[in-house]
């Protein structure tokens, strides 16, 4: 068996074809030209001596032997950018570096009381935040793009390499405009609605519609959007409502209010989640900051 070719490239496309679900996906995800993807993919398969992935018409699937090799390559790369990260880290001085990333559902005080008693523990560490989708951090936390992430807890996003720790629950209500005084199911029922998009937002809609199923509702939707502040901009100028997490409440614009509705009480969870194969005492310093 001769030297390998397969590199870091190699591994980063080839794991983005499988989260995708084939080539083209792929090459629109990371904004490069599928035929670069496909011979890249191709020359692993070669050096590797088996398949990973079956190509037919209309089929695409992912073999056995290509299964355990897309495991050991997710480790890989996490092991990779972390150690990528920390040496940059080091460069600088900094003693130790966390990317977090976090829903906007769960943009509350929770985060910042846990953040500041981890500061204190280790005050020469940066934490470094980005907002995102659910999904997207459970794709992220196998690569090891983020090191934790704050996300909606469902289960749409389990995964057996992902751990989850539920930090908070809070009742859902619905984001109107600061001159409406109450809500009720009879005004859900005739309402329109702004709502994130399904494909940005799956857990919390998937959440939203058991919910919805539960008290007979059928909200029309009029608008839907990918950011959670054009979702606001819309609501306070009169296009419809929509439905937040209360505890969320004190990042809304001035011009919004959230209300809980009577004899309607849907709840959601917001986790911690982190990567099993790919732990650190660091990472496990910072999820002791944030008790359940």
């Amino acid at each position: 068996m001769g030297p390998t070719r397969i590199g870091i490239r190699h591994l980063r496309y080839t794991i983005a074809v499988a989260d995708a679900g084939g080539f083209r996906a792929a090459a629109e995800a990371l904004n490069i030209a599928q035929p670069a993807i496909s011979k890249t993919v191709q020359d692993t398969e070669t050096d590797l001596g088996f398949a990973i992935f079956l190509r037919k018409a209309g089929m695409f699937e992912i073999t056995a032997e290509g299964r355990v090799f897309l495991d050991d390559a997710r480790l890989t790369l996490a092991t990779f950018e972390r150690t990528i990260r920390a040496s940059r880290q080091n460069a600088l001085g900094a003693r130790g570096h966390i990317i977090v990333g976090y829903s906007a559902l769960a943009s509350s005080s929770q985060i910042s009381a846990g953040l500041d008693s981890f500061h204190q523990r280790h005050p020469g560490c940066q934490v470094e935040m980005h907002v995102m989708s659910t999904d997207a951090m459970m794709r992220n936390l196998k690569t090891g793009e983020i090191d934790i992430g704050f996300l909606l807890s469902h289960n749409s996003v389990d995964d057996p390499e992902v751990a989850q720790q539920p930090i908070w629950s809070t009742q859902i209500g619905v984001v109107v405009p600061r001159s409406i005084d109450s809500m009720s199911l009879d005004i859900l029922r005739e309402g329109a609605f702004v709502m994130g998009v399904r494909e940005n937002w799956r857990s919390y809609r998937a959440l939203l519609d058991a919910a919805f199923d539960h008290a007979n509702l059928d909200p029309v939707i009029v608008d839907e959007a990918w950011d959670v502040q054009v979702i606001f901009q819309r609501v306070a100028e009169g296009r419809g409502f929509t439905f937040y997490p209360i505890s969320a409440a004190d990042s809304l614009p001035a011009a919004l209010k959230i209300l809980p509705v009577p004899g309607w009480s849907p709840t959601l969870t917001i986790a911690m989640a982190w990567s099993k194969v790919v732990d650190t005492k660091l990472l496990q310093a910072f999820r002791e900051s944030f008790p359940t």
